[in-house]
């Protein structure tokens, strides 16, 4: 009996804990989102070492040739929070975010492990930061992967519901079995090949 209260109580503590977690964790997230503001504010454009017109990367970024502002921050400025699933990287039950760091450390600068990157692309990261990174990314890349798996499939099964619909000689949409499914093409029988 006493086994079972002493089980309860530790995941009483544990769901508790895990909460005021992610209660510390919103609020040290609009935190570093601050610090991370006022560091790319005082950074780009006014920092940087070129300025605008003779700075190639700003001048393709602003040309929109290639690359993004956030590109620019990251080499010039700072990586910033990392994010996984759109929070900081989660603590695993060592209490750790990476092997390499310390259990149950919270603060937002303590060796990176809240996700925090305060390196940059043009001086270099250290290797927790740049894993921290590379996670990031390839939750990007799966994100991209799904999405366009599942895109793919919407329009085939698309196509493969409207491929025996067609436009007959008197103008009325039918279907394979020549049901009617509209009496006018687009309801207005307009042509827009020619207005495009």
């Amino acid at each position: 009996m006493l086994k079972i209260k002493v089980h309860i109580v530790v995941l009483f503590l544990f769901f508790l804990f895990r909460d005021g977690l992610k209660v510390l964790d919103f609020f040290m997230k609009k935190k570093t989102d601050q610090i991370n503001n006022k560091v790319n504010v005082a950074c780009i454009p006014v920092g940087l070492h070129k300025p605008f017109p003779s700075n190639s990367l700003q001048l393709m970024v602003q040309a929109g040739a290639k690359g993004s502002t956030v590109n620019c921050m990251q080499i010039s400025c700072l990586l910033g929070q990392i994010e996984l699933e759109g929070r900081r990287p989660p603590i695993m039950l060592s209490g750790r975010s990476l092997p390499t760091f310390l259990p149950y450390d919270t603060t937002p600068r303590s060796d990176q492990c809240s996700g925090f990157v305060d390196g940059r692309f043009l001086t270099g990261v250290r290797p927790p930061e740049f894993f921290l990174h590379a996670m990031a990314g390839r939750e990007g890349l799966v994100d991209t992967a799904v999405k366009t798996s599942r895109s793919g499939y919407l329009q085939r099964c698309l196509v493969k519901h409207l491929e025996g619909i067609t436009v007959n000689y008197d103008l009325t949409v039918r279907d394979s079995d020549t049901s009617v499914l509209q009496f006018l093409h687009g309801e207005d029988r307009l042509d827009p090949i020619p207005f495009m």
